[in-house]
């Protein structure tokens, strides 16, 4: 791995972090040590660092906001790269936004509220940078990043190529990336005008409020737990199997909103899967229903 930071630092590519923890990059802050984290600078020196070691045998991984990220507590012995310090984030003409992967959703949520664009409020309660959110088609409110995608530029093991919106197989917090691990560089979006004047940040001020009230965001945690099987709610089969509140060690049930599993401090990826496969076990047993697990598992 030296002789990945010395290719790295000596062409300029970005920064590069070592002695840091999945702790330092998610935010339900669980997970072992990283051997190697690089942040480029821009899209072209990625695509050089990702030429250069492509052909290494260590395992990269691509990190957003880690909001929906649980990390095991084993060390990861590979390199995982934040796009979070790019020169650019994004720029719009009009209604048309062109975004980097590392650009917070919630900035843009608020930048084209302001310019006067709606649509795209949903977006205001995703803690999440552009490429996760297109990864994960990430959603809320009844909005989903499909719903406002136009194309992406995606990185995958034939290269690079854009996609658009119908090409990318969306539903509910699937993609395409996730199917072939394609890593989002850039992705077009539509925005409409708002209906009336102030409207959109009035309707991003009330999600807020709401968010604030139903979900646990003043906790450690790392959003919905579980998938919505079809036609029920993650949440509510939880809660009828009595696990509102339910511990294991520092690990919990949230008890304002059974879909959100909280880190009280301490809690290790053992106990976070440990309560995971009790949830699952229980659903299972009394409603025959198979729980699927929303978050991304690194290196278990």
């Amino acid at each position: 791995m030296t002789e990945v930071k010395k290719f790295i630092l000596d062409n300029r590519l970005g920064k590069v972090f070592e002695d840091k923890t999945f702790r330092d990059y998610t935010t339900i802050k669980v997970g072992g040590r990283i051997r190697l984290v690089y942040m480029p600078n821009s899209i072209d020196n990625f695509l050089r660092f990702y030429e250069y070691f492509r052909t290494r045998e260590f395992p990269l991984f691509i990190i957003g906001f880690g909001s929906n990220v649980l990390a095991s507590d084993r060390d990861f012995p590979g390199v995982v790269v934040s796009f979070r310090d790019l020169d650019v984030l994004y720029f719009r003409i009009g209604n048309r936004v062109k975004a980097y992967p590392g650009c917070p959703v919630v900035r843009l949520a608020y930048d084209l509220a302001r310019a006067g664009y709606g649509v795209g409020e949903f977006l205001a309660g995703i803690p999440a940078t552009v490429g996760g959110a297109v990864y994960m088609n990430a959603g809320a409110n009844g909005g989903e990043i499909k719903d406002i995608l136009v194309r992406a530029r995606l990185l995958g093991s034939a290269g690079v190529k854009t996609y658009e919106n119908a090409e990318l197989d969306f539903s509910y917090r699937k993609s395409r990336l996730q199917s072939e691990g394609l890593i989002c560089l850039e992705a077009d979006f539509e925005f409409e005008p708002e209906a009336e004047p102030g409207s959109a940040l009035k309707r991003i001020a009330e999600l807020k409020k709401n968010r604030r009230k139903t979900q646990p965001i003043e906790k450690l945690c790392a959003g919905c737990t579980f998938h919505n099987p079809p036609g029920m709610y993650a949440w509510q089969l939880i809660d009828r199997i009595g696990f509102r509140g339910y511990q294991v060690n520092k690990a919990q049930v949230s008890p304002k909103h059974a879909n959100f599993l909280i880190n009280n401090g301490g809690a290790t990826s053992d106990d976070m899967m440990k309560l995971i496969g009790l949830i699952k076990e229980k659903v299972k047993e009394r409603f025959d229903v198979d729980l699927e697990c929303e978050w991304v598992l690194v290196n278990f």
